[in-house]
């Protein structure tokens, strides 16, 4: 099986557009030793309603990023090599969907070479303003619902590959594939492993993994899925995607 990677300017230009929002997060990523601004550094949120949103610092640091409607939202900052203060900000409303304008300032220190500081779970990206995973055929390019085989593939098993994008998604020195698990949930709220085949940083988008998994053979459809990725243990945010 042979993978290509995504034409991204199809697929992020989904996942960074502005929309209608009810809640901004302001603020600026600066190091914490000089006070300089650190740019391209992606600050992720994550609600429980309306799914992720990335933001990119500028060159001075500062961000904006706009969410919909969430009780829960999660912030937090990543850029590889890099370990930011606070590692995540929880902002939680009852009743009440979380809204107005919060600064929220994240200070950051580049590690001297690739280690494991604090292992966060990995953030598994969704369409805008949905809990749609934001996932194509990772051979084709084409949208859910998704064939369970596909005949234009490559090779004997014609298994439906995927490919997931994912931030803070890193395999330091030593780790191999073996230590990241992808899991689909049917309607059923049966279990089905994925087998992960590939994971590589997406050329230009340094903050950007895709990780491509293959549909097992018990799927049976058509039928709407939740998925997740672990990584050392650490389970991502769950979003959907069809099967046909």
């Amino acid at each position: 099986m042979k993978y290509f990677w995504l034409p991204l300017t199809l697929i992020l230009t989904t996942a960074l557009t502005a929309y209608s929002q009810t809640t901004t997060f302001v603020g600026r990523v600066f190091d914490e030793n000089t006070g300089q601004g650190i740019p391209n550094v992606a600050v992720v949120a994550l609600g429980n309603q309306t799914g992720t949103r990335v933001a990119l610092s500028d060159s001075q640091g500062n961000y904006t990023l706009s969410m919909g409607a969430n009780n829960n939202i999660r912030v937090r900052a990543y850029r590889t090599n890099f370990v930011f203060n606070p590692l995540q900000v929880v902002f939680v409303s009852t009743g009440i969907p979380v809204s107005g304008s919060h600064v929220l300032h994240f200070t950051g220190a580049p590690l001297p070479f690739p280690i494991l500081i604090f292992g966060l779970e990995p953030v598994l990206l969704t369409e805008d303003e949905s809990l749609k995973a934001l996932t194509v055929d990772s051979i084709s390019f084409q949208r859910d619902p998704f064939p369970l085989l596909n005949q234009n593939y490559f090779g004997n098993d014609k298994r439906t590959r995927l490919t997931l994008l994912l931030v803070d998604m890193d395999l330091f020195s030593g780790e191999t594939l073996s230590i990241v698990k992808a899991q689909a949930i049917d309607q059923s709220q049966v279990p089905h492993d994925l087998m992960v085949e590939d994971l590589r940083k997406v050329p230009g988008f340094p903050w950007l993994s895709q990780l491509t998994v293959m549909l097992p053979g018990d799927l049976v459809g058509p039928g709407e899925l939740a998925v997740s990725v672990t990584l050392r243990g650490k389970t991502s945010n769950s979003a959907t995607f069809r099967v046909q």
